[in-house]
């Protein structure tokens, strides 16, 4: 089976920058536990952020916020916690990633905003490769008929997923 490209979601690529396993379920529309108090959690601040910004749905992206900032545009993302700022950026770089190959964009940039923390992310060339490179390898990697063997990281407390693992 070949995973098509069109499906990879920022979601997914947070999963896989994560958790590989957890990115391999959620790929087979296997959710995760919706009663969870982390998912319950999530979704109350989605439903608050739905309120008070404006969402901006681009094919099957739906980020937070797009604007201009010194004639460029910029892409902004709030998440409840930076517990996880690399897949948090790599989910911010790929709404980047997908702006700027399908509108042929010059310049976007964007930020992580997390209470009073903000990480920048360039939508640098070497950025744009390598997100590039990461979806032809999520591809490749959803495209196995199984999921990958239970590793547990410093994220399975909080997860979801949990009840597939242990």
């Amino acid at each position: 089976m070949d995973f098509n490209q069109e499906l990879i979601t920022g979601t997914l690529i947070h999963y896989y920058t994560t958790c590989k396993r957890e990115a391999w379920l959620y790929s087979r529309r296997i959710y995760a536990n919706q009663e969870d108090e982390n998912i319950l959690m999530g979704k109350a601040l989605a439903e608050i952020k739905e309120e008070q910004l404006h969402d901006f749905p681009f094919s099957n992206l739906k980020f937070d916020k797009i604007g201009k900032e010194r004639g460029h545009y910029m892409v902004t993302e709030y998440k409840k916690s930076m517990s996880n700022i690399e897949g948090a950026k790599m989910q911010l770089l790929f709404y980047m990633w997908q702006l700027k190959t399908s509108l042929k964009l010059k310049e976007i940039n964007g930020k992580v905003i997390s209470g009073r923390k903000v990480i920048s992310v360039r939508g640098d060339k070497d950025n744009m490769s390598l997100m590039d490179s990461l979806i032809v390898e999520i591809s490749k990697f959803l495209s196995q008929p199984n999921p990958p063997p239970f590793k547990k990281i410093k994220f399975c407390k909080g997860c979801g997923y949990r009840d597939y693992c242990l």
